[in-house]
This record gives structure tokens, sequence and C-alpha cells, in this order.
């Protein structure tokens, strides 16, 4: 009985010789081996960073404070955004219309209000609604701010919460705007609730991604003929340059691969595609009169990203405007008065050459 215990330990209890930790295994082997482990955590990690980037940019505001890409701002232009409630209190009187739709499954939801009864003699303005797009993460209807200037000028205006921003529905924000066609499904609602009363020509205006938004909106096929004109303040040029600008701080042997990562994430979790359209390409395809507004001390989109977009823009009526002073997403701020005045100026400018179009 021993015997077949001594024989059968020896069979399969004899230590086992593996290459990579024997003795005289080549340096060369060993080498490699270390190599290739470092490299897979390198790969882990970046990939790791990647799925940080995404959760970053696509991850929806909590509660009704969140100020988004505008957090960073003076304290003096954020207690300027937090004036937004007590507009909206204001403005909403109860003849605005909650307009809802759905795509994709979700829920999408904005409010529509009607331009000031004593405004409506204005017949250079008469029968037009302004969309006004919101920015990253933006909550609680900041846009608002923007909204008196039009309905005092006898323009509607209307607010749509984008995706994945209350109270519409969704888990991820379209940061690279892949759904800007939600504004066209927009136009048709409005069009269908309202009926003889509908707008005759609307306006895109967008600010931050909402700028990215409209611009993108731009250069499709299906560009609603009645948009006269789009208003973009502090645009990106595409979801890819505004990664590698908020991440230049970063190594470039960290941030190169982080940032290819975070795109293939985005591929497969947000559907995105290789040759979707950006702001920057669609401008150039645009016909419709485009005016970019840009701040001059814009850290969080840069400046030049703006001066991009208005050198590829094809619209034969375009004009550029930066506001010396301003952060991002406060050119209303800065430039007070002049900001309506100049949107406006424009909007007008864009009907006559329309006209001539005719």
């Amino acid at each position: 009985m021993m015997t077949v215990i001594s024989q059968f330990s020896a069979m399969f209890l004899k230590p086992v010789t593996l290459p990579f930790v024997c003795a005289s295994a080549q340096p060369w082997v060993i080498v490699l081996i270390a190599v290739g482990a470092i490299l897979l955590v390198y790969l882990w990690f970046e990939l790791s960073l990647g799925r940080v980037l995404f959760r970053y940019a696509t991850k929806p505001p909590e509660g009704q404070e969140d100020t988004g890409s505008r957090s960073y701002v003076s304290e003096e232009a954020v207690a300027y955004f937090k004036t937004a409630q007590k507009v909206r209190e204001g403005l909403l009187t109860g003849d605005e219309i909650e307009l809802e739709i759905e795509r994709d499954g979700l829920k999408l939801r904005g409010i529509y209000i009607p331009a000031f009864a004593e405004s409506m003699g204005d017949h250079a303005f008469q029968n037009g609604c302004a969309i006004i797009v919101h920015g990253w993460r933006d909550v609680g209807g900041t846009r608002i701010l923007d909204a008196r200037p039009y309905l005092e000028a006898g323009i509607s205006v209307f607010l749509p919460s984008l995706r994945a921003h209350k109270p519409s529905d969704g888990k991820r924000i379209d940061v690279g705007c892949k759904h800007y066609d939600d504004l066209f499904a927009w136009m048709d609602e409005i069009d269908k609730r309202l009926g003889e009363n509908a707008p005759a020509w609307y306006v895109f205006d967008g600010l931050s991604m909402g700028a990215a938004t409209v611009l993108t909106a731009t250069g499709d096929d299906r560009f609603p003929e009645n948009v006269v004109a789009v208003i973009a303040d502090c645009g990106f040029t595409s979801l890819v340059e505004q990664g590698k600008w908020l991440t230049r701080g970063m190594n470039l042997i960290l941030r190169g691969p982080a940032i290819f990562f975070a795109k293939i994430i985005f591929y497969f979790v947000m559907g995105y595609k290789l040759h979707d359209p950006t702001a920057l390409s669609a401008v150039a395809r645009a016909t419709v009169p485009i005016f970019i507004i840009h701040g001059s001390d814009d850290k969080f989109v840069p400046t030049w990203m703006s001066e991009k977009l208005i050198e590829a823009c094809s619209s034969e009526l375009k004009e550029y405007w930066v506001v010396e002073g301003a952060q991002h997403a406060c050119s209303a701020f800065v430039a007070g008065s002049e900001y309506p005045r100049r949107k406006l100026l424009f909007i007008e400018k864009a009907m006559s050459w329309r006209k001539t179009q005719a």
C-alpha cells in the first residue's frame, strides 16, 4: 500500500518547472514577459481613464443647482445666472404650453412661450419663434434669461430640454450632438399643436453645447427651410477637439490613448460613427445665415474654435462677434443690452437677405 502511495506521489506531486520562472530562462524571455505585463497594465489603465472621460462628458446633472459648464466662472456671473428662476416665474404666467415628444423610446419635454401680446404688432418679427437651446448640464431653465428680449420683440420662444436634462428622459448627455435632429421634430410638434397659429419662421439660438448642436444641424439635408437664422454662442468645433482641449494638461502619453478609448466607448455605447457630422463639418455645407458669438476670455471652449467655425462657414450671410472680457457662456452677462440688440439685428438682416433670395 505504501509503495502505491509513493508511486502516486512521485507521479503527480513532483515539482512543476515553469519556463518563465526557470532560473535557466533566457534573459530576453524574462524582459519580454515583463514588458508585456507592463503594457497590459498600461492599456487597462488607459481604458479605465477613457471610461472616466466618457462618464464625465455624458453624466446627467444632479438636482436643479448644477451650473454645468459655467461652474468655474466668477461669483458675480454665477449670481447673474441664479436670477433665471425669478425671470422664469415672471414669464411663465399661464399662457405657456408644455410640449412633449417621444423619440427612441425617450420622452423629451419643452416649454413654448407665446410672444408678448403688446409686441405682436411689430411687423419685422411677427409670427416667428426662437428655439433656444441650452448648454452642457444646464438645468433649471437658465436660458430663459435670453427669452425675454425675443418675447418683447414679438418673437415666441421654445425652450427644449435636451436628452438627459430634466425634465426630459435619458441616461446620457448627447455631447456629440448626434441627435440634433430632435430640433426638427420639435418644430413639427409645435406646428402640429398650434395649427393655424403656428410660427411662420424659426430661429435656432444655441449656447455652448447647444451652439454646437444648432451648428451641426445646419449641414443636414433635412434642415428646415423656414429656419431663417442660426445664432451660436461659444460652441465647440467637435467633440474630439473639445475633449483634447479639456485634457490638454495631461501628459501626451496618457491623453492620446485615453481619448482613443473614450471614442471607442462613444461608438459602442452612444452609437456614434466615425464620419458623423460635427459643427465644423456641417457649417462648411450651410446655406442659412449664421451669427457666431464668443467670449474672449473663454477657457472652457477656446475662442479659436469659433474662429475655425466662421472661417469654414459657407453661408453667404455670416457674422462673428468676440465679446471682450467674457468667460464661457457669459457674453450676455458682459455685453448687457448690446447682446440681444445685435442678435435681433442679425435676424432682421437674415430676413431681408432671405427676401432677396426668393
